[in-house]
């Protein structure tokens, strides 16, 4: 068996443009005793350089403890990289040469020892650090995720590498107190795009594949560690919506990877959801991620079934140091039986200590899975502890307490809810406002304590196909509302108007559905009685009169007395007056 070959690595150093060819630079590679370059799809990029100081107080050529103190400061801009060359090349000059971050300084240590030394730590991060910077409260309207990525990445001073487009524009998008990375990555798992920063520039896209690196077992690799599990794996995803434009649900399956990163002899991580007899094939319904349109709810089906799909196969190697193994690339292993493949590189660590130079080497899916996450994870609301979209399927309550049942189409359309109690003004005994929703209304539904057995009506909603009973140009005028209607489902009507506008004057005013009318006049001062057929009685007052009209026959009886007194003339008119 031939003796493994011999790796000769070296360090690229750059800091605020000048390299190891400037003699400051120079000599402070040679104090560097251990850089350590760590990379994620998830997080920002970090540097650390460990650097030699010894420090005597007092020496009149040392005045200061920190001999590179003009050179480090935080702000500045390092780029760092490594060459790796091996005796196994056929030339000398065949070597991996390539830097691998490019960063800012963002904290500097240094630790004062008995041994009169005060060697130096910093620290560093690539400039998405400047994303997690701030939590921020804000709308943007008409704009696409694209448009939205190039906007807060202008915002913080990043470059833009790529910003793949991403569809149709958004009505409205709010940034919810997050940070600017929270707000984007969200944006990027709806679309199952890739968020990431690679030498200094922000890249937003479609997943794809970067170079593929052919290692070797017991060459360029040293240990692999490799675990498949079967515990989140599903035959499919179901995400569900609500389109209240066209009032029905939007519903979405996934069950095909479309997007393959770590593949294997092992097969597929969805396939292994089914080895178990007896048992229901998996799906994973989701229903907390409000979406407006199809495709949208389509394209995070979709993510979420490659996300899954990627935690299916996970590994952890160790090998010799190559600036090309970065995240986002994949490593091609072979003769090694069922673990044999290409797997997806999602965290690297690059250390060169001792002239030694090793790369770390992680594979864990598409999900983040960083500690902050894993310590503090968001809040997972069951549905019952939200307010849910319902649709009254029964409002004939056997123990007559007015209440109703729905049915919630972002969950099930199979299934109706427990009986829901309707929230209405004045509710007491034999009082309130007795106005019960109509069987296939739109509703929003609250539930007691957050149990979904417990379901509380709070009022019924408008939508593309139910709209309100007058249009927003009769309501509102100069930016108030002059125009309140109570409509019945059959054309009862009840208005109140505060401003005049046109022939709808100010006052309150009741139609029955054939069209008898009561005007109660404010601006005319003045009260009508109307029949549909025309009969009519007016009590005005700008002219102190009333009126009686009739196209028919007109008749007044009195049980006891009638008097007729006029303190001026009493005119009687007819074809024949009879006097009994």
């Amino acid at each position: 068996m031939s003796e493994p070959p011999l790796y000769i690595p070296s360090l690229l150093l750059e800091i605020d443009g000048r390299r190891e060819t400037d003699e400051q630079i120079r000599r402070l590679m040679e104090d560097i005793l251990q850089v350590s370059v760590e990379e994620s799809l998830h997080l920002p990029g970090m540097f650390t350089l460990v650097i030699k100081n010894d420090y005597f107080p007092g020496a009149a050529e040392q005045e200061s403890p920190w001999r590179y103190q003009s050179m480090l400061q935080i702000g500045k801009i390092v780029k760092v990289g490594f060459r790796s060359s091996t005796t196994a090349a056929q030339e000398f000059d065949d070597e991996e040469k390539g830097y691998v971050i490019q960063g800012e300084i963002t904290a500097i240590e240094t630790h004062f020892t008995q041994e009169s030394q005060a060697p130096i730590v910093v620290r560093g991060y690539d400039v998405s650090h400047r994303l997690h910077r701030g939590r921020y409260n804000r709308s943007f309207q008409n704009m696409t995720d694209t448009d939205i990525i190039n906007k807060i990445a202008k915002e913080v001073g990043i470059s833009v590498g790529q910003a793949e487009a991403s569809g149709e524009p958004h009505d409205y998008v709010f940034q919810e107190n997050q940070t600017n990375m929270e707000f984007m990555r969200d944006r990027a798992i709806r679309l199952g795009f890739e968020l990431f920063v690679r030498d200094g520039k922000l890249y937003f896209r479609k997943p794809k594949h970067e170079e593929m690196l052919a290692l070797k077992w017991l060459q360029e690799i040293h240990s692999f560690r490799v675990r498949t599990s079967s515990a989140e794996q599903v035959k499919s995803v179901e995400v569900r919506g609500w389109n209240y434009g066209e009032k029905q649900p939007i519903v979405s399956v996934a069950n095909a990877t479309k997007t393959v990163h770590t593949e294997t002899e092992n097969g597929k991580g969805a396939d292994s959801s089914t080895k178990f007899s007896s048992m229901p094939t998996p799906k994973l319904v989701v229903v907390d991620k409000p979406s407006f349109k199809p495709k949208e709810v389509d394209r995070l089906a979709q993510a979420l079934f490659d996300e899954l799909g990627g935690e299916y196969v996970c590994a952890d190697a160790i090998a010799e140091g190559n600036p090309k193994i970065r995240p986002g690339c994949r490593i091609k292993l072979e003769k090694m039986g069922n673990y044999s493949g290409k797997y997806y590189v999602t965290e690297t660590r690059h250390l060169f200590q001792k002239r030694v130079y090793t790369t770390e080497i992680s594979v864990r899916g598409l999900r983040s899975g960083d500690l902050l996450e894993v310590l503090t994870p968001k809040t997972a609301l069951k549905p019952g502890q939200t307010c849910l979209v319902g649709i009254v399927t029964d409002i004939k309550d056997p123990q007559g307490w007015g209440r109703v049942k729905v049915k919630f189409p972002t969950l099930t359309e199979e299934h109706s809810s427990n009986w829901a109690r309707v929230v209405t003004l004045g509710a007491g005994k034999d009082r309130g406002f007795d106005c019960l929703p109509e069987v296939n209304d739109e509703v929003l539904v609250a539930f007691e304590h957050g149990d979904i057995h417990r379901p509380y009506i709070i009022g019924n909603v408008w939508n593309g196909k139910d709209k309100p009973p007058e249009s927003v140009n009769d309501s509102v005028q100069g930016g108030k509302v002059r125009l309140r209607t109570f409509r019945t489902r059959v054309g009862h009507k009840l208005q109140f108007v505060d401003e005049d506008k046109g022939t709808s004057k100010k006052g309150v005013y009741v139609e029955t559905s054939n069209g008898h009318k009561l005007r109660l006049n404010d601006s005319d001062r003045k009260i009508e009685v109307v029949s549909n057929l025309g009969h009519k009685v007016t009590l005005d007052d700008s002219s102190s009169s009333i009126s009686i009209e009739s196209k028919g026959n007109i008749t007044i009886k009195a049980v006891g007395n009638m008097d007729l007194n006029a303190n001026g003339v009493i005119t009687v008119k007819g074809q024949l007056i009879r006097l009994n």
